[in-house]
């Protein structure tokens, strides 16, 4: 090997050393000793508490780089360097509350911090943090966030309304949601059955949203049930009971199978009801 290649593997090699002792050396003892986010589901705003040990005996400004702190619902990450929480912050757009370039004096001993993190979807995201002083870089830590799936179900209840013409069935649905992460354009169907001859005599579909342990009606028009089933006893009444769109209408001894299911990514939820209802039926 010639003695001009050697020369400058050995500048390199001195200027890769040298820059790694100024990156990593020579500056304050701040050790990340502890970090913890609470659970919360995706939608939601959640904040991860960091614990960063001052060994030095004189306050220390450093700036906090936060990678992954965000992914949006196309997987997309955004890095939230230098975004810190007050004790007074509410959200993570809070401007009055949130510092964006003000350094975080840390004292001597244990100083807590947090920083907004925030996920549109379900699943693992590994946060890593830095802590910088003057571009150097004192420590760094991985975080591992686990935002849970919504946890769906559905259930169907019934008003029964007699009169002398004909039974009425009103159907009331609700989404219900037992899970921290909220869920966005669930795929909900409605299928109606003649169980006597097998066949299908009705089907919708709509979708709906539902937040973290919350439910959802399911119906178009607040206040008015999901769907309504006329059982005649004669001529049908031929109301049209809007705005109610999903309206069947029988006759004495039909029997309606109601099933609706709703899918959300990989998950599948379903609630059957059985008109006349049985202890009601005439």
């Amino acid at each position: 090997m010639k003695k001009s290649t050697l020369t400058s593997i050995s500048v390199v090699l001195l200027v890769l050393f040298l820059g790694g002792l100024w990156y990593y050396g020579n500056g304050a003892d701040i050790k990340i000793t502890g970090m913890y986010a609470s659970p919360f589901g995706a939608g939601d705003p959640g904040k991860l508490n960091i614990t960063l040990q001052n060994n030095d005996s004189k306050p220390v400004d450093v700036w906090l780089e936060i990678e992954n702190a965000f992914v949006d619902e196309n997987g997309t990450s955004y890095s939230t360097p230098r975004l810190i929480i007050s004790d007074n912050s509410t959200n993570p757009w809070d401007e009055g509350t949130v510092s964006l370039q003000k350094p975080i004096e840390l004292v001597p001993g244990n100083n807590s911090v947090s920083v907004w993190l925030g996920y549109r979807l379900p699943g693992e995201y590994p946060v890593k943090v830095r802590v910088i002083e003057n571009s150097r870089l004192l420590d760094e830590g991985t975080y591992l966030v686990n935002i849970p799936s919504p946890e769906l179900h559905l259930k169907l209840e019934n008003e029964l309304e007699r009169r002398n013409t004909s039974d009425v069935y009103r159907i009331y649905g609700y989404l219900i949601n037992y899970g921290l992460s909220s869920a966005d354009k669930v795929s909900t169907n409605l299928t109606v059955t003649n169980e006597k001859t097998g066949e299908i005599v009705f089907t919708s579909s709509e979708s709906y949203s539902v937040g973290g342990q919350d439910k959802t009606a399911l119906r178009t028009w607040p206040g008015y049930p999901y769907t309504i089933v006329e059982i005649a006893h004669g001529k049908p009444s031929g109301d049209s009971y809007m705005p109610v769109e999903n309206v069947i209408v029988g006759k004495d001894g039909d029997h309606f199978l109601l099933n609706v299911t709703s899918r959300w990514q990989n998950q599948v939820t379903s609630a059957e009801l059985h008109i006349p209802v049985q202890e009601e039926g005439r």
